[in-house]
């Protein structure tokens, strides 16, 4: 069946970039000290919807060691525009580590994959 729309057709997904916070368990990982049973982490993922961030964004922290416990909270899309700000809030103690706003923006067209500072339990 034929969709009848008035105007230009837009796509069907729109590459984004995407906020996923996640809990993790140590698993086979061997930098995170053995005193801790995990730990939560943000992860910022550029990719086609929410549902491929949130797969993207476990595969690479399962592909390190880590056993993925569960997602926190909703999947959120940041507007890459607002990248300085968004980590300026949210991680002030860690700009230098994050990537910049430049560098962000060259990497949403392929699949780019960075995380925040991992927090322990």
């Amino acid at each position: 069946m034929m969709s009848m729309r008035a105007g230009p057709r837009e796509p069907l997904s729109q590459r984004g970039l995407f906020l996923v916070n996640l809990k993790l368990g140590r698993g086979s990982n061997l930098l995170m000290s053995s005193s801790l049973a995990g730990a939560y982490v943000s992860a910022y993922v550029a990719a086609d919807d929410h549902d491929a961030a949130t797969r993207l964004a476990i595969s690479r922290l399962t592909a390190k060691g880590f056993e993925f416990h569960s997602t926190q909270g909703p999947v959120t899309r940041i507007d890459p525009g607002d990248w300085s700000r968004h980590v300026a809030q949210s991680w002030p103690e860690f700009i230098d580590e994050l990537p910049k706003q430049e560098e962000l923006a060259a990497g949403l067209d392929r699949e780019l994959v960075f995380f925040g500072p991992f927090v322990g339990y």
